[in-house]
């Protein structure tokens, strides 16, 4: 039997575009000033989180607020970028929130109290991610696809008015939605979303393959965003806004593996001695999103540039699973956080 969404992978092509941009196109250095502006970085206690991170204090934010799950830990992270960034002294331009991505509870908390406690938002990164190597429930979904697509578009979803409210407000900012994802989108059929209930699949523990599964929750967040974008603005406009674009830090070093099977890190050690950059030079993808110009709005980056995603995203097949992820993923935010997709202008 045919299917309803034929995805057809081109490994050569996506393994020759990931070395080439592994060797020969890292990211520039960020320069641009977020001065005035306050940042709010998911998952900033270690990796390409806190690099970035350490970026935006670097670079003047007004404000930085580390989101993680683990205060103890970030309140380290938060030393530590302190000590490195000589010209400032004001540690207290960042703080520790606590959010944690498995709980609904706990994601649409952080969300209220950014609505209630700060003045303004310029710039939300999530950058928090998990790969799942062991089937775990969370609140009734794989654990990978509650914390990689669900709590992180409830999360984005939820502030999409707070961001919209600041650009009304200041004429200085124009904000900033960045969803960290991962060229592991170009790795999957997604066999899933051939079936009448893509979650009710996903959640099948039977057809559970950890890998696979975190590059469909990276693919469900390109498409998610790509058909958000189409319909709150249908006309296309050249200044939306709010700039929602997707960065690809590329294969950087990270503790990302860390919960891993032993033999699962040792392979990720070995790809990673070979092609991986450092985690500053990943992490200044997160930085250049938080800055793009709104021509990146709607697009996937890498390398600090707008770049193509899979070739069949843009065809007739990409239109219809952009529309079926999109209303299905916007049920299960509905149950979570009703009339939020009114209040995100949808």
């Amino acid at each position: 039997m045919s299917e309803e969404f034929p995805i057809e992978l081109q490994f050569g092509k996506t393994l020759r575009t990931i070395f080439y941009s592994q060797f020969f196109c890292p990211p520039p250095y960020p320069s641009q000033s977020f001065a005035n502006q306050t940042v709010i970085v998911t998952g900033s206690n270690v990796g390409l989180g806190f690099e970035a991170a350490r970026h935006f204090y670097r670079l003047n934010c007004t404000k930085l607020i580390l989101a993680v799950r683990t205060v103890a830990k970030g309140q380290t992270a938060k030393e530590d970028i302190v000590r490195s960034v000589k010209h400032r002294t004001d540690a207290d331009a960042i703080e520790v929130w606590s959010l944690d991505l498995t709980s609904t509870k706990s994601t649409l908390a952080f969300a209220e109290r950014v609505k209630k406690e700060l003045t303004r938002v310029d710039v939300l990164v999530e950058n928090a991610g998990i790969i799942s190597h062991k089937w775990t429930l969370c609140e009734g979904f794989e654990q990978g696809i509650q914390v990689n697509v669900i709590n992180t578009l409830l999360l984005g979803m939820s502030l999409l008015p707070k961001l919209r409210e600041t650009k009304d407000r200041f004429a200085d900012s124009y904000p900033h939605l960045v969803i960290v994802t991962s060229e592991a989108l170009r790795f999957t059929k997604f066999k899933q979303i051939n079936d009448p209930d893509i979650y009710q699949s996903l959640n099948d523990e039977s057809r559970f393959d950890g890998f696979d599964g975190y590059c469909i929750s990276k693919l469900i967040e390109v498409l998610f965003i790509r058909e958000l974008v189409n319909q709150l603005d249908p006309s296309q406009s050249s200044t939306p806004p709010v700039i929602i674009d997707l960065v690809n830090p590329g294969m950087s070093y990270s503790s990302f593996a860390r919960d891993a099977s032993l033999p699962v890190r040792i392979v990720d050690r070995i790809v990673h001695w070979i092609a991986a950059r450092s985690t500053e030079v990943g992490s200044r993808t997160l930085v250049h999103g938080a800055s793009a110009q709104p021509d990146s709005h709607g697009e996937y980056m890498s390398d600090g540039q707008n770049q193509a995603v899979e070739k069949w995203i843009y065809g007739e097949v990409g239109s219809r699973a952009q529309r079926k992820v999109f209303e299905q993923t916007m049920k299960v935010l509905e149950t979570r956080n009703p009339g939020i997709g009114k209040a995100a202008g949808l």
